[in-house]
C-alpha cells in the first residue's frame, strides 16, 4: 500500500509517518526542503524516539522516499498511485498543495480503473474544517464538470489530530538527520459521515459520526491549555512546558481555565459526560508534565495573533463561556498573557507589541480577535493586562 504525505516536517514524519509504517504502508513525502527529500531517498528510513513518563523507545520508519515540491510530474504520478493522501504543511501552505493535488486527482480518475479511482484525502492540520478547506482550494483549480467528477470519486473527510512533536535539536539526542521525537499519546479521528468507500486500515485512526464535539473538546481543552501554559509560563521565565506547569501560579491559572471550559464543553455537547471531560483535562495536564519531551515554550507560544483569533483556542471558548452566563475570568487572564508575549524571534509577537503601543488593547483585540471595544471580555482582558499582575 502506498501513502502520499505532503510535508516531511515533525508532524509528517513523527506523527503520520509513524502510524503509516506501523500499518504497512510505503510512504512518499513531498516537501519544499530538497535536502530533506534527498536524505529520504538516500537513507530510505529514519528513527522515531517515543517519549513517555517511563523513558524513551526508538523505532524505525521504513520504506520512505521523498519528492521535491518543484517536481510536479512526480507528485501527480504519486497521487495517481496512492492509497491514501495526507497533508501536514500548515493551513497557509495548503494553497500551494492544491494545484498539483487537483492535477494528480484528475489524472487518477482518467488513468485508473473505475473501481480503483477512490482515495481518501485528509488535511491533518490543526484548524477547523481542515480537509473541507483543502477541498475548496482544489475545486477552485478545476472546471465545474471536473470538480463534480472529483467530488463523486474522492473522499475529503475532516479530522482531529493531536500529538506533541517538539523541536529537539540537540545532536546528542538526535544524531540522525531525519530523527524525530514524539510523545507516546496521539489522537487521530476522521469524520465517517463523508466517506464514500471503506477507510484504509491505518493503526490508531478512529472514525466518528460526531467530529464537531471531538474537535471542540480538543481546541477548548488541549489547545487552550497549551496556549495558557505557554504564554503565562513565558511571563514567569520558564523555558519548557513541563517547567511552566509545575509553577504554582501557572497551575492555578491552568486549572481555573480548564474548569471554565469543562463546563462550557459539557453544556454544549451532551455526548461528552462531565466525568469524561474531567479525565480528558487530567490527561492533558499529565502530558504537559512529561519532562522528557523538553517541549519549548517558544514553540507552543508561537504566532500569538493567530491563536488570539475569534474562532481559535482562547477567545472562542471565552465568548461561549460568557454566552452561557458565566464570567470567563481565567480565560481572560490567559488572553492577557498572550497579549504580553514579546519573544524577539516571533514576528507576530513583535507585531502585537508594536500594535498595542500604537493603538491600545481595545483596538488590537477588535482587529485581531473581533471583540467590540465595549465587550465584557475586552474589559476583563484590559483589566488583567494593565494590572500586569496576571
Amino acid at each position: 500500500m502506498n501513502a502520499l504525505v505532503f510535508g516531511a516536517g515533525n508532524i509528517g514524519r513523527g506523527f503520520l509517518g509513524a502510524l503509516l509504517t506501523q500499518s504497512g504502508f510505503s510512504i512518499t513525502f513531498v516537501d519544499v526542503d530538497e535536502t530533506k527529500t534527498t536524505l529520504l531517498n538516500q537513507l530510505g528510513e529514519y528513527p522515531i524516539t517515543t517519549v513517555s513518563a517511563h523513558g524513551t523507545e526508538t523505532s524505525l520508519v521504513h520504506h520512505v522516499r521523498g519528492i521535491a515540491s518543484t517536481d510536479q510530474e512526480a507528485i501527480a504520478r504519486a497521487v495517481v498511485e496512492a492509497d491514501v493522501i495526507l497533508t501536514a504543511v500548515g493551513k497557509d501552505a495548503l494553497r500551494l498543495v492544491a494545484p498539483v493535488l487537483s492535477l494528480g486527482l484528475l489524472r487518477r480518475i482518467k488513468e485508473r480503473p473505475r473501481d480503483e479511482t477512490h482515495v481518501v484525502v485528509i488535511a491533518c492540520e490543526n484548524v477547523n474544517d481542515n480537509t473541507a478547506y483543502l477541498q475548496g482550494l482544489i475545486e477552485n483549480n478545476l472546471e465545474p464538470q471536473d470538480s463534480s467528477r472529483l467530488s463523486r470519486a474522492i473522499s475529503f473527510p475532516n479530522c482531529v489530530v493531536d500529538r506533541i512533536v517538539p523541536n529537539i535539536s540537540d545532536p546528542r539526542a538526535t544524531p540522525h538527520p531525519l530523527a524525530v521525537t514524539v510523545e507516546e499519546y496521539f489522537q487521530f479521528v476522521v469524520d465517517r459521515t463523508v466517506l464514500r468507500a471503506p477507510f484504509p486500515a491505518i493503526t490508531g485512526v478512529e472514525l466518528s459520526d460526531d467530529l464537531s464535539s471531538i474537535l471542540e473538546q480538543k481546541l477548548f481543552t488541549l489547545n487552550m491549555a497549551h496556549a495558557i501554559v505557554g504564554y503565562y509560563g513565558y511571563l514567569r521565565g520558564c523555558q519548557f512546558i513541563h517547567e511552566a506547569v509545575a509553577d504554582p501560579d501557572v497551575a492555578l491559572l491552568l486549572n481555573g481555565a480548564l474548569d471554565e471550559v469543562g463546563t462550557t464543553i459539557t453544556e454544549r455537547h451532551p455526548t461528552i459526560p462531565v466525568h469524561a471531560q474531567r479525565r480528558y483535562a487530567e490527561k492533558v495536564v499529565h502530558r504537559f508534565q512529561n519532562a522528557h519531551l523538553r517541549d519549548a515554550i517558544v514553540r507552543v507560544a508561537r504566532q500569538p495573533k493567530r491563536k488570539l483569533g475569534a474562532e481559535d483556542r482562547l477567545v472562542k471558548p471565552a465568548l461561549l463561556t460568557r454566552n452561557q452566563g458565566r464570567v470567563p475570568a481565567y480565560l481572560a487572564t490567559g488572553i492577557a498573557a498572550a497579549l504580553h508575549y514579546d519573544h524577539a524571534g516571533d514576528i507576530q509577537a513583535q507585531e502585537l507589541v508594536s500594535e498595542i503601543r500604537q493603538k491600545g488593547i481595545a483596538r488590537v483585540l477588535h482587529e485581531v480577535s473581533g471583540l467590540a471595544p465595549n465587550d465584557e471580555l475586552t474589559r476583563l482582558v484590559q483589566s488583567d493586562f494593565l494590572l500586569r499582575s496576571l
